[in-house]
């Protein structure tokens, strides 16, 4: 289906915005109810797409009503050139809004990208640019190709329960210092309405420390030997959350506390993962009890199809 939904070019975004956001929607599906599911998945491009899929039909993050994705793949031959943010939203019977951020290759039609997948149909959506601390952080297989774009993020509108619920999505940079996430941050927030219901999440790469050389790589080994709470409750260390709370949304509540969901192998412990991915409200409740870290993976011993772990929360509309 055509989207109806209104591209919206801030003043922030219009000079600098690379890719227009994509748009699919769909017929409203268990809007009504009044307790929503929200997920946030970095899915590593999309490689691990079957799992990914298998992941969000079963509980607890079945019938999920908001699934932010970041580092999703549309066309890459990484991920198998799917369209991965476009596939899970038409499996799941979602809407759509895909946003952008870098197209790979001479063609221009394979893109890293956030998305947004909603149960219920956009009325506007808007792709924000961020200003880049430094260049993309992509994998042997990228860097060997053509780049072309800047990071963005995507801020939309739905109705649920008949009212205007803004939701928003971005990915910030992963090797910079937390100054200039803070930077990226209030560069998203510009865009972002100041009052009403509204979500928030993203991979906010909350590493408290620069890791722009080999060297603050073996500074952040030795930190996480020596104090590795600081990267699973990062909060004092990354002003970014001070630009979040600006605009009037908490993360309180809305996430597993002292949790970490990045690793690069299951079998590193839990206390020394950092905790990069986040969500955050304004003007809904989060159920008690309902926000959690979940595996992206089918067993204890399979493969996982991310890096990242999804978190999720329910919230009361």
């Amino acid at each position: 289906m055509d989207s109806q939904a209104r591209n919206v070019e801030s003043p922030q975004s219009v000079a600098a915005v690379a890719f227009s956001p994509i748009v699919v929607n769909r017929p409203a599906r268990n809007v009504g109810s009044a307790r929503t599911r929200i997920v946030l998945l970095n899915a590593a491009g999309g490689h691990g797409f079957d799992v990914i899929a298998a992941c969000l039909r079963r509980p607890p993050l079945r019938d999920a009503e908001v699934i932010l994705l970041c580092e999703a793949d549309r066309f890459l031959k990484r991920s198998g050139t799917r369209d991965v943010a476009g596939d899970l939203a038409a499996l799941l019977e979602m809407s759509l809004a895909y946003v952008p951020e870098y197209a790979i290759g001479p063609a221009g039609r394979a893109f890293k990208g956030n998305a947004i997948l909603s149960a219920a149909p956009f009325e506007e959506v808007e792709a924000v640019a961020m200003p880049g601390a430094l260049a993309p952080v992509l994998s042997r297989k990228l860097k060997r190709q053509s780049i072309s774009g800047m990071a963005a993020g995507g801020v939309a509108t739905v109705k649920f329960g008949g009212d205007k619920l803004t939701i928003g999505v971005a990915h910030l940079h992963s090797r910079c210092a937390p100054g200039e996430r803070e930077r990226q941050m209030a560069a998203y927030m510009t865009a972002f309405p100041a009052s009403g219901r509204a979500i928030f999440g993203g991979d906010l790469n909350t590493t408290t420390l620069e890791l722009g050389s080999p060297s603050a790589f073996v500074r952040v080994a030795g930190a996480m030997m020596t104090n590795s709470r600081r990267f699973r409750a990062p909060e004092r260390r990354e002003p970014l959350f001070e630009r979040i709370r600006e605009r009037g949304l908490e993360i309180d509540g809305a996430n597993a506390a002292n949790r970490g969901t990045f690793t690069f192998s299951g079998i590193i412990p839990r206390v020394f993962r950092p905790k990069l991915d986040w969500l955050a409200l304004r003007d809904l409740r989060p159920v008690p009890g309902t926000a959690q870290v979940i595996a992206p993976r089918l067993s204890t011993f399979s493969r996982r199809a991310s890096d990242h772990d999804f978190i999720t929360v329910e919230v009361e509309l």
